[in-house]
């Protein structure tokens, strides 16, 4: 009888343990694809030369975003065949195996992973980042410095003009080095075509695309 009371009593004096502790669970996971059947995005280009300025642009952008944790990772990829300098001569230049060789590099890519956002997405906040990513031009990938904003937009009744879904629209400035990519200038080229072409990236993704 003692020994039971005194059982009784120490069971009064041990803390009871404290439930196991479960990690928490990953936030869902936001997916925005580019694949606008409008043609509304725009990739432009620009090659400074000492004698003439070439400036280029395609309304077509394929892609998708994931942002999920604080991290977004994504791809996008151009045609070359719809890239367009107002002259048909000079894109018909532009395309063949001497220059970007559409025939057999057929796209134009950028591909990032893991990249830490500054803040989470809030509806109509810019959030802006410094990174870098994988290019791949004319068969060559190499890693590039570049400069994004993106917007993140609820779905409502005035986003729906745009698109439906939830929305986010990414914002890019970079630099392609052409010789890099394995991109030769003749010399007869030199003081007419830029070394270095300054791209300009402005897409909307939603949730509701499919690729």
């Amino acid at each position: 009888m003692f020994v039971r009371s005194a059982l009784l009593m120490l069971a009064t004096l041990v803390p009871l343990a404290a439930p196991a502790q479960t990690a928490p669970a990953p936030a869902a996971a936001q997916t925005f694809v580019y694949n606008d059947d409008n043609h509304r995005d725009t990739v432009t280009f620009m090659l400074d030369a000492p004698l003439e300025v070439i400036n280029g642009l395609s309304n077509v952008v394929k892609g998708s975003v994931v942002v999920q944790n604080g991290k977004a990772s994504g791809k996008f990829s151009v045609p070359v065949n719809t890239l367009k300098t107002g002259n048909e001569t000079r894109d018909g230049h532009l395309q063949n195996d001497r220059w970007l060789d559409a025939a057999k590099y057929p796209e134009i890519s950028f591909e990032f992973k893991d990249v830490a956002l500054p803040a989470p997405l809030e509806n109509g906040k810019p959030l802006k980042v410094q990174t870098k990513g994988k290019f791949t031009v004319h068969g060559v990938t190499r890693e590039e410095p570049v400069e994004v904003t993106a917007i993140y937009f609820k779905e409502s009744a005035e986003t729906k003009n745009r698109a439906p879904g939830d929305l986010l629209r990414v914002r890019a400035k970079f630099r392609i080095p052409l010789e890099a990519y394995g991109i030769k200038r003749t010399e007869a080229l030199i003081l007419k075509v830029g070394e270095i072409a300054e791209v300009s990236v402005d897409a909307w993704g939603s949730t509701q695309f499919k690729l």
